[in-house]
């Protein structure tokens, strides 16, 4: 998919491009769209800027187009009026589910794909805005295009996609509380091992770094729930079947819940530890304490955006190397292998000890 989008998208984007005349904004826009069809962790960077365009256009309705990797999370975003699914494997299909609900604006946040480019050239949309991404070659149809920097965290490209239209820009990523009669801060953890994406293993953190670290939350009496996509539940399993047994009774396999389930895990949580993924930025927009482990990817680019988030890089030379997802290198350096076990221990220890000092102020007010 990804040698066809680069070598039959490019050429289309450009011929397409060249045809379409540019227009100008519309004096009034009543429905704005905006479209990311892959990418959890993308989708929760957007919800700050759908918190600022709800501001800037209180009366418009939002429009969210997604692809079925984030279809719920985008039902998730506090301020879409509305979530349309596109079916990406089938283009063809995809072009009518996109015009079937014309757009007074369509805002496309894809930074390289042309499938998504060329989506939004056959909308409706009166007025179309999105990136130029060096080396891309995706920007051409685009009525409005905006650099995509790759020395900004991505949510700081996300807000300049917006600013362009003259909004003010800001809030930080929210998703809409899931429905849950569960306390807050129980007494678990939530550890979330297994990344996404393309070659995915160079993003884990090794497994016995992992079964260390939950026999010490085992030690402190801490319960963990071990998350996960559908394919990930075997793979925990593993996990917890390697365990002490004092420390197996302690570990609950919560892998392939859905985002709703995971989003309420998450969130009632005393402490969150993840790779770079989908997750991690679920936990840092739902506000719980979280250690967040990067190695290919920059915590510069793509860092969890909360104040409650500790955030451990490899000091691997090298590291962070990424910035689109896919530029792996043909001999990449053993980025998470380097992070020490010690490092993760102590950044855990001094959320737990931060947050019972807090709750701790809260019972004696």
């Amino acid at each position: 998919m990804h040698f066809l989008d680069r070598y039959v998208g490019i050429p289309a984007v450009a011929v397409l491009g060249w045809m379409k005349r540019k227009r100008k904004l519309p004096s009034k826009l009543d429905r704005i769209g905006l479209l990311r069809l892959v990418a959890i962790g993308d989708t929760v960077l957007i919800s700050g800027v759908v918190a600022d365009l709800r501001k800037a256009f209180p009366q418009a309705s939002l429009i969210f187009f997604a692809g079925p990797s984030n279809f719920e999370i985008a039902g998730m975003l506090d301020g879409i009026d509305k979530v349309v699914s596109v079916p990406i494997v089938n283009p063809l299909a995809g072009i009518r589910a996109v015009r079937a609900v014309p757009v007074d604006l369509m805002l496309d946040f894809g930074q390289w794909p042309r499938l998504e480019a060329l989506f939004t050239l056959f909308s409706k949309a009166s007025y179309t805005v999105g990136f130029r991404t060096q080396g891309q070659h995706r920007h051409y149809g685009y009525d409005l295009s905006v650099e995509h920097s790759s020395d900004a965290h991505e949510i700081e490209n996300f807000r300049r996609l917006v600013g362009a239209l003259g909004v003010t820009t800001g809030s930080e990523p929210f998703l809409r509380r899931p429905p849950t009669g569960l306390p807050s801060a129980e007494n678990y953890a939530v550890f979330h091992l297994w990344p996404g994406g393309m070659r995915k293993e160079l993003k884990q953190w090794p497994s016995e770094r992992w079964l260390q670290l939950i026999e010490e939350f085992a030690g402190w009496g801490l319960q963990v729930v071990l998350t996960g996509a559908h394919p990930d539940y075997g793979s925990n399993e593993e996990i917890i079947h390697r365990l002490q047994p004092r420390a197996r009774g302690l570990v609950r396999n919560a892998a392939g819940a859905s985002l709703q389930e995971t989003a309420a895990t998450l969130e009632h949580s005393r402490l969150v530890v993840s790779v770079d993924t989908g997750v991690m930025h679920m936990a840092a927009a739902l506000g719980a304490p979280l250690v967040a482990l990067h190695g290919p990817t920059s915590s510069k680019r793509w860092g969890p955006v909360s104040e409650r988030a500790i955030v451990v890089d490899s000091p691997a030379s090298g590291s962070g190397y990424l910035n689109l997802g896919w530029e792996y290198l043909p001999q990449p350096p053993a980025c998470m292998e380097c992070i020490g076990y010690e490092v993760v221990r102590g950044a855990c220890r001094a959320i737990l000890e931060k947050e019972s000092a807090q709750l701790l102020m809260g019972e004696s007010e």
